[in-house]
């Protein structure tokens, strides 16, 4: 036991370092974000998975209580993370906080693994406290709560450690291993997984300069990466084609969610003023975005040393992979910074990111590796000078926190319990006024005193009970209501309006014969008539046949990576 602890002190050192990053996180309650949803969208996907809906598309109570294919859209393995701590007993509030405890515990975790790799224990202890202190870490978490996104500082390091180990191991774990962290990635975040490819490709071309046998190398990562698109086929196939019937376009890319508003000024990198505000154009922003002083010393070090080493023989492997770090850091500094416009103007893809300032994430990871390969360097000019070397790494890791660490805490705290986050009005009417975007395109819509879109719809408006009879002599039964199906028995005739939003995939059917849907009124409810006499009603959500093909893509891709194949063998003999 005692050997494997000394053998380990590098995981328990991080664990420890971290106190002050997860302090806040043992405070009781709750606290403010921007993102204030968590709790509701894992209660949400508890909802759905206890009623069988699996994987989940729909949830019941957002959208102003007429359900909406939240997790059609929305990458859901956070909150599926944390319903296996709500399975096993824990409250929503609390299996929230463990979640984002191990997020950052993971982060440090999988950096460490990478940073190892290139520069030793020591080094990869140092990039595990740069990347956990990185003040954009803090803010993604205590200000923002954007816990998806906060996740991909878990899975991007990860992503680039297991690519690392197949290509220099080439073995089938480390594929496996490799596709998932891929499609961890994708589920977390599916924006930060699209802007993460071009640097995953930079990375592979990287290590694919210093491979002998280039080609398999190359049918080794295709390969990886073809099985990373198949595994999660199910979301991001049906995502692309169905947004379509979305507001998506409507509300994501444009008015206070427009890129434009919301390009960084260098100096901001530098010194950014703390707060729990919002992003708007110009200065004046109420939230800092700053990429850390210790941060931006050590990179721009380790850049001139990158420049320095690689003209000398025996140092130009280092050299290389150092001035690769720091072009990667500088192209995410770039990309943040008002003078990318131009290519955030010729490319609308990005503009579903909103924020161009997401970019650093990726700047807190390069910074963390540029600043391993600086210790790395001048740690080993000491020679085996140890208590120097101790001294060094000491004032490095403790000037990293000592900056930062008041940066890891909320605004305040809540005295709250699960009750409050999961109530009708909390539901239905707060956190459905905080996202939207995904409800059915035609939905009516106004503007808000600011001009912002919002629906149309006021709080009175909501339907308290799940549907309404809109014509005739009709004795309605409600046998059940679960998100994705709902069963009624009827006595007379009429016209039935289920309190539901229309969206494809839904269908109605009468005595087990399917009816046709109509969508009445300015919210496109799930309409129908019903014939003169006793009848079952069942409203089912089906998968539709983009849905169905994503499905049978991702199975046979499971099927795959459970089995393996005589291919797979073939390209690792």
């Amino acid at each position: 036991m005692t050997r494997k602890l000394i053998k380990n002190w590098p995981i328990l050192l991080i664990l420890l370092l971290s106190f002050w990053a997860i302090k806040p996180l043992f405070h009781a309650g709750f606290f403010p974000m921007h993102d204030d949803e968590q709790i509701a969208r894992l209660y949400e996907l508890n909802q759905a998975l206890s009623t069988g809906q699996i994987p989940p598309r729909w949830v019941a109570d957002l959208g102003f209580g007429y359900g909406y294919p939240f997790y059609n859209f929305y990458p859901p393995l956070v909150y599926y993370l944390g319903e296996i701590f709500y399975l096993l007993g824990f409250s929503l509030i609390t299996s929230t906080k463990i979640v984002m405890i191990l997020g950052f515990f993971l982060s440090g975790f999988f950096i460490y693994l990478l940073a190892k790799e290139f520069f030793g224990k020591v080094g990869g202890v140092v990039a595990a406290i740069f990347y956990l202190y990185a003040p954009y870490h803090a803010l993604d978490l205590y200000v923002r709560g954007a816990l998806a996104e906060f996740y991909s500082f878990v899975f991007l390091p990860a992503i680039f450690w297991s690519t690392f180990k197949l290509l220099k191991e080439k073995k089938k774990k480390w594929l496996v291993l490799n596709s998932l962290f891929l499609s961890f990635l994708l589920l977390s975040h599916n924006l930060i997984a699209i802007i993460f490819l071009p640097f995953y490709f930079v990375f592979f071309g990287l290590l694919l300069f210093f491979e002998k046998n280039k080609k398999k190398t190359i049918l080794i990562f295709t390969t990886s990466f073809l099985l990373f698109l198949g595994l999660t086929a199910y979301f991001w196939l049906p995502a692309l084609w169905e947004k379509k019937y979305t507001l998506v376009d409507e509300i994501l890319t444009k008015e206070l969610a427009d890129y434009k508003l919301h390009f960084v000024y260098l100096r901001q990198f530098w010194h950014s003023p703390w707060g729990y505000g919002g992003s708007i154009f110009g200065l004046e922003d109420g939230i800092s975005f700053e990429v850390g002083k210790p941060h931006l010393i050590f990179s721009f070090l380790a850049g001139t040393l990158g420049i320095f080493l690689l003209w000398r023989k025996e140092k130009k492997k280092s050299g290389l992979l150092l001035t690769s770090y720091f072009l990667l850091f500088t192209f995410s500094l770039f990309m943040a910074s008002f003078h990318s416009q131009f290519i955030w103007d010729r490319i609308k893809p990005l503009w579903y990111l909103q924020f161009p300032w997401r970019f650093l994430i990726f700047t807190a990871l390069f910074s963390s590796l540029l600043a391993t390969g600086v210790a790395d360097y001048f740690l080993s000019l000491l020679k085996k000078n140890l208590i120097a070397k101790l001294v060094i790494i000491f004032l490095i890791l403790f000037s990293v926190i000592l900056l930062n660490k008041n940066y890891f805490q909320p605004a305040g705290y809540r005295e709250v319990i699960d009750r409050d986050y999961i109530t009708e009005e909390e539901l239905k009417w707060k956190v459905s006024k905080m996202s939207f975007e995904y409800l059915p395109k035609g939905v009516a819509t106004k503007y808000s005193d600011i001009k912002t879109t919002q629906i149309d719809l006021e709080k009175e408006e909501i339907k308290k009970s799940s549907f309404e009879i809109l014509r005739g002599d009709l004795e309605v039964t409600e046998v059940k209501d679960w998100p994705h199906k709902k069963i009624f028995k009827t006595k007379g005739e009429g016209e039935l309006r289920v309190n539901v939003f229309n969206f494809p995939g839904w269908k109605v059917f009468l005595d087990q014969k399917e009816v046709e849907i109509k969508e009445t009124g300015k919210l496109k409810l799930i309409t129908f008539e019903i014939p003169k006499g006793e009848h079952r009603i069942e409203i089912v959500l089906q998968d539709t046949p983009v849905r169905q093909l994503a499905n049978i893509i991702s199975l046979g891709s499971i099927f795959s990576l459970l089995i393996g194949s005589i291919y797979v063998k073939k390209i690792f003999s």
